[in-house]
């Protein structure tokens, strides 16, 4: 059993009638009290030990004065949320600009009111002038107290407490010194303090005020063998952890473990990913139901990450008309959203919006599509398009209302959603279901202060109170503890292993309140105010920590952002400690590969393609350089649809924007057809003809992103000017031609395989040569013609199949950097465009007939690949393994075989 690191059964022992031993937080007063009860007689009945943890000790003294109807005592103690609400008000009222983290500056500023109330400097907010005048000329700083953005903020938030007959918890202690100081309460025979580590004035004026007298009682002392582990990064620090945590554990299962991991509420939910994988691995087992882990974590996880208080807040999100791609995959396909029944038309709905690759989808855009979805599924009284209907109704018809009438909307749209399901949730899910409720009625204790609110305020809210509400599963108290530094101040372990003591983390970095003069924090050392005071205080902490336990493992990371690091000085230089080289998940992978001889089947090819499938391959040139760069990734993209949507962006997209350079260039050439009418232009002729183009180009455009605002569009506007006025120049440069045909389409057959190509612009020479262009917006490159499988194929295809070409060449549109890029046998040499002989040093290609013939061998080799199902995973170059696809063709667990 887990005991506190001071004698409380001797503490008891010597408390007169009436006396109380005093401990800083709930689970070290849990402790004192499990110990009690340890030494009485089963069976027997007995009164409870004077044991209470600082905040229940304040409470209980709070309840007294209301009882005995104090009237200063007769105000409601506002939480967090509710003075978060005043405090916004304040700084509306106090500061006359706009802020980009008023909610940020709204707790600093409840963070240093409280300092000051805890450190006795101010006691009444009406006169905060008064208070704080003396301070400033104290410390010779150059301001009045009118100028300093905190003083104002406070009045206006007095201002708002006495309007609300209200009070925050620090000036309820306050009260509670006044009532001691006044006889209203009546001190205790005696007050034992245990386990505090540093207290603020007020609360060491309060302790004094309630007793007679007051003994601070110091923690055992005790020899401890320290040892200390290196390890490359946290995830070792913890797996190596929880590999010792298990060996004592098996050596002595009725000793008490303590895990005692600095910062861990910022890695809670990796402390206990690697922990379960290798304390509990049956965990990992898909088929095994979920139970509540046999270790105790003192950090909670937020309720707003619980899977059902997640799912609540997302399923709520619906009641908005607007949402990105994340958030609505994560709605969409909750499992606490009603049953499975429709999942079909669900994932065909977001696949469908997926297309649309816009940055946002509003709610007539959501629900249009939900429509159409069930129409083509022919879905008989589809349920989703009518709920998705009922939302907006709902948010159509919701206006202002107090919180207490929001908590009731929220709970009657969570029901009609079927939230949480048909099934029976488990134990976690019915305590997280429990705890939802909880935050409900703290949400509706806000209409006290809050006013009426807007939707996206009462959803604000509701989720900011949701993610500072910790969720902990009733768990039985069990020998493993995992711990922050502050929760196992106090306690003692029989073995103890304390994760992430570097130098860079130990002592922590001082971080003090930005709105409170530093000079102030530092002389009445205020919590985080300095290095001075946060190594002040990190000595006694670890003071405590190594007098916790006789058996001690101090760890941290070799290695932190980049820097070099070794042991935090505060720890002396102790024996290196047991290295734990394999785990339990390991041993049992070693055992399944060992059980049998596996028979490795390669499996390189899928059926070929049926007839009707040549008939006409969907993504024309695409499809042969995919097959040249991986065969394996080209059937799984192109055969069975795995493909992937573009990430949208604020405004176009790289390939959107390539197409409308595409398109405008194919308007102006349309009008233009040859260079001679190019240059029988004037200056002020070109760049008319060149608007004109833009213009009809962006029409089509703007349709599908009318969200962009009119001076996005004038900016897109001037850019694809500058840009064509760039190439036509490059195009001026060039011997007569003309525009044979723009943008033309073309069925053409190679190995079998029959596409439909899109020529982007064929050119007629003056010479009766023919010379293929395709716009590039990137910078391509030729020699991707010039390989074995060639990686770039959209041109030599077209060149084969038009048998006046005798060049080919990219025409590199790019800002900046416009210019020909190709090879080929002309008559008239252009810039950029080299001849066949000159493409590569000892090229094997000498005529343009040696290259055409060259890429129909290999395009048709492609095809016939491709048609007969060769799916090796290869890769051409590293680069073209793309990570997109590894889940279907388990690259790494290929790797991981060939190790």
């Amino acid at each position: 059993m887990l005991k506190p690191a001071f004698p409380a059964l001797e503490i008891f022992a010597q408390l007169p009638p009436g006396g109380l031993l005093l401990t800083p937080n709930s689970r070290l007063r849990n402790r004192c009290q499990q110990v009690f009860a340890a030494q009485q007689s089963p069976g027997a009945c007995w009164m409870p030990p004077p044991v209470e943890s600082l905040r229940s000790w304040l409470d209980k003294l709070w309840f007294q004065l209301q009882q005995r109807n104090w009237q200063p005592a007769l105000q409601q103690v506002l939480n967090r949320e509710q003075r978060q609400l005043l405090w916004q008000r304040a700084l509306d009222e106090s500061l006359d600009r706009q802020l980009l983290n008023s909610q940020q500056l709204c707790r600093d500023a409840d963070s240093a009111l409280a300092q000051l109330l805890q450190w006795q400097l101010i006691s009444d907010l009406s006169q905060i002038d008064e208070a704080l005048t003396p301070l400033l000329e104290q410390f010779a700083l150059s301001m009045r107290s009118d100028e300093l953005p905190l003083c104002a903020m406070i009045k206006a938030f007095a201002t708002e407490l006495q309007a609300n007959s209200a009070i925050t918890p620090d000036q309820r202690d306050q009260l509670i010194l006044r009532a001691f100081q006044e006889g209203i309460l009546e001190p205790v025979a005696q007050i034992d303090t245990a386990g505090f580590a540093q207290i603020s004035p007020l609360a060491n004026a309060l302790i004094h005020a309630g007793a007679t007298a007051v003994n601070e009682r110091p923690g055992l002392t005790q020899q401890s063998e320290l040892s200390v582990a290196a390890c490359a990064d946290l995830d070792e620090e913890l797996y190596q952890a929880a590999l010792w945590a298990g060996q004592k554990l098996a050596e002595n299962p009725g000793h008490s473990v303590g895990i005692v991991v600095n910062n861990l509420g910022q890695c809670r939910a990796q402390v206990e990913a690697v922990f379960s994988r290798v304390l509990e691995p049956q965990c990992l087992d898909p088929q095994q139901p979920r139970y509540t882990l046999p270790f105790n974590f003192s950090a909670g996880t937020p309720l707003a990450q619980t899977p059902i208080g997640s799912a609540a807040l997302q399923l709520l999100s619906l009641l908005q008309d607007e949402w990105d791609y994340p958030q609505l995959q994560n709605i969409l396909f909750s499992p606490f959203w009603g049953d499975n029944s429709e999942t079909w038309l669900r994932s065909a709905l977001f696949r469908r919006l997926q297309k649309l690759e816009l940055r946002r989808i509003d709610g007539a855009t959501l629900r249009y599509w939900a429509e159409r979805s069930a129409e083509v599924l022919h879905l008989e009284s589809p349920q989703l398009p009518r709920q998705l209907e009922q939302m907006a109704e709902r948010a159509r018809r919701w206006q202002r209302a107090p919180a207490e009438i929001w908590a009731a909307r929220f709970s009657e749209t969570l029901t009609a959603l079927n939230w949480p399901g048909n099934r029976n949730p488990d134990s976690q899910e019915y305590q997280q279901l429990m705890q939802w409720e909880s935050i409900l009625e703290e949400f509706a204790a806000l209409s006290a202060c809050g006013g009426n609110l807007t939707l996206t305020q009462a959803l604000q809210l509701l989720r900011q109170i949701a993610s500072r509400t910790p969720f902990q599963a009733e768990t039985r108290d069990g020998p493993l503890q995992i711990l922050g530094v502050l929760e196992a101040g106090g306690l003692a372990f029989d073995h103890l292993r304390l994760v992430g003591f570097g130098q860079q983390q130990w002592p922590p970095a001082p971080a003090p309140n930005p709105l409170l003069p530093i000079q102030w924090q530092k002389h009445w050392k205020m919590p985080r105010a300095s290095a001075e005071r946060e190594l002040e205080l990190a000595r006694e902490l670890t003071a405590d920590l190594l007098n916790a336990s006789g058996d001690i493992i101090v760890s941290f990371t070799c290695e932190e952002d980049g820097v070099q690091q070794g042991l935090s000085s505060l720890f002396e230089s102790p024996q290196q400690a047991q290295h734990f080289a394999k785990g339990a998940l390991h041993h049992h992978y070693s055992q399944l590969a060992q059980a049998c001889q596996l028979e490795k089947v390669e499996d390189k090819k899928l059926p070929p393609l049926t007839p009707a499938e040549c008939e006409r391959v969907r993504g024309g040139a695409s499809v042969l350089k995919a097959q040249a760069l991986s065969p394996l990734n080209a059937q799984l993209r192109f055969r069975l649809g795995a493909s992937s949507f573009t990430q949208p962006d604020i405004g176009l997209g790289p390939a959107e924007r390539g197409n409308v350079v595409h398109q405008v260039l194919a308007e102006f050439w349309q009008q233009c057809g040859t260079l001679t009418q190019l240059q029988a232009m004037d200056d002020e002729q070109r760049q008319a003809q060149i608007e004109r183009a833009v213009e009809r180009s962006l029409g089509s455009v703007r349709k599908k992103y009318n969200h962009l605002p009119i001076g996005f569009w004038a900016m897109e506007k001037q850019r694809l000017e500058r840009l064509l006025q760039q190439w036509l120049s490059v195009e001026l440069d060039r011997p007569n031609f003309s525009v044979e045909k723009v943008e033309w389409e073309q069925a053409v057959e190679i190995g079998g395989l029959h596409f439909n190509l899109r020529l982007d612009r064929l050119d007629q020479l003056a010479s009766g040569e023919q010379l293929v262009i395709d716009y590039k917006t990137g910078v391509p490159s030729i020699r991707d013609w010039l390989t074995q499988r060639i990686r770039e194929p959209q041109l030599p295809l077209y060149a084969l199949f038009q048998p006046d070409a005798h060049a080919i060449a990219f025409g590199q549109v790019r800002n900046g950097d416009c210019k020909w890029n190709g090879c080929g046998d002309l008559e008239h040499p252009i810039t950029g465009i080299k001849a066949v002989g000159d493409t590569e040093k000892e090229s094997p290609y000498g005529t343009w007939s040696n290259l055409v013939e060259h890429w129909r061998y290999s395009l048709e080799s492609l095809a016939t690949e491709y048609r007969s199902g060769v799916a090796t995973l290869a890769f051409d170059r590293p680069t073209d393994n793309n990570s997109e696809l590894w889940p279907l063709n388990r690259w790494p667990e290929r790797e991981q075989i060939t190790e």
